[in-house]
């Protein structure tokens, strides 16, 4: 029993003595091993992990290796801002942010061992990037004459300048900048009313430039709409010059249709009468011969037997009498053949023919 006991004894002062020796450096920060009898700080970053370090001979410093952040601004009673007195006797305030860290090799390692063993902590450090920053910064932005500010280009070029100035200077204490940003400028009151005055002057002079540029441009315009004018005048005229020709061309081919029409129709006309006259000539021609023959041919029948009766009778039924008194006794009046014979004689008589 004695014996377990001693044994759970021993590991009991065993672990003790393991957790005085064993220190862990969490994931975000990285260690420095600071040997306390003579040795100094160890040239060698602890990184995240467990690590065995011997109690009251060594001593093991957490280090912070994220970005730093320094505002320079004005607060609450402060005034860290850079005020920068330009070339042209202005002075512009910059509110500005610096963002430095823990410097590192290719490989990302850290060398906060370094910075620890030259500035003996991080808020040494910090003091240190803010007296080179407000320095730097000054020296750089002071070339700028207070105008070139509203310059982005200018003003950002100046900042890339102040970044790798500020960045040597801090690779000597063991720190890199990361960026530099330029959040607020507040300039001099007397230099905003300055420009505030030339600025209007400026506009002015603008205003003055663009009604002589609009007045120059309303003479052109004029000048265009005049010549459009002048143009669409001639070119109505023209218009009404070529209709008056065509239509003048069209009134000639008119006539001259009309008058070969009218030459056409009455030669027609002339030939159709000519033609009609002709046709009735020879109908009538034809006419005449046909009565001609037809009378010849009367002629004749007429002098064939019975003939001189039958002339006889027509001119008998076409004789009209008077008043004839009749003496029936003598002779029957309805008797034809006896009438003629009484009137014509023996001509009345076909028999004696």
């Amino acid at each position: 029993m004695s014996r377990i006991l001693k044994a759970l004894s021993a590991a009991v002062i065993v672990f003790f003595l393991l957790s005085l020796c064993l220190r862990k450096v969490p994931l975000d920060k990285v260690g420095v091993v600071i040997d306390t009898f003579g040795g100094g700080v160890q040239e060698r970053d602890r990184e995240a992990g467990f690590h065995w370090i011997w109690p009251m001979f060594q001593t093991l410093v957490l280090w912070d290796p994220s970005a730093q952040v320094i505002h320079l601004e004005q607060g609450d009673g402060t005034d860290s801002r850079v005020h920068i007195r330009g070339k042209d006797q202005y002075t512009t305030h910059l509110d500005m942010t610096v963002v430095f860290r823990i410097k590192r090799n290719a490989e990302g390692k850290t060398s906060a061992w370094f910075v620890a063993k030259k500035l003996g902590s991080i808020e040494k450090a910090r003091e240190i990037a803010l007296r080179n920053a407000n320095k730097v910064i000054w020296e750089v932005m002071s070339e700028l004459a207070t105008e070139e500010f509203y310059d982005t280009d200018k003003r950002h070029a100046h900042a890339e300048t102040a970044w790798e100035k500020l960045n040597k200077a801090l690779q000597e204490e063991g720190l890199e900048i990361v960026d530099i940003l330029v959040r607020k400028i507040d300039y001099d009151p007397s230099f905003e009313a300055r420009l505030l005055e030339k600025q209007l002057l400026e506009q002015d002079q603008l205003l003055q430039t663009s009604l002589a540029k609009a007045e120059k441009e309303k003479q052109v315009t004029e000048k265009i709409q005049k010549e459009t004018e002048a143009t669409v005048k001639r070119i109505a005229q023209e218009r009404d010059r070529d209709v008056k020709v065509i239509l003048a061309e069209k009134e000639k081919k008119l006539r001259q249709i009309e008058g070969d029409t009218q030459l056409y129709t009455t030669k027609i006309d002339a030939e159709a009468r000519l033609e009609l006259k002709r046709k009735t000539a020879d109908g009538n021609l034809l006419v005449d011969r046909a009565r001609a023959k037809g009378e010849e041919a009367i002629n004749k029948a007429y002098q064939q037997s019975g003939g001189e009766y039958l002339l006889g009778r027509r001119i008998l039924e076409g004789i009209e009498f008077g008043t004839i008194e009749i003496n029936t006794n003598l002779w029957n009046p309805f008797d034809i053949q006896d009438t003629l014979r009484k009137i014509l004689g023996a001509a009345a008589d076909p028999a004696a023919k």
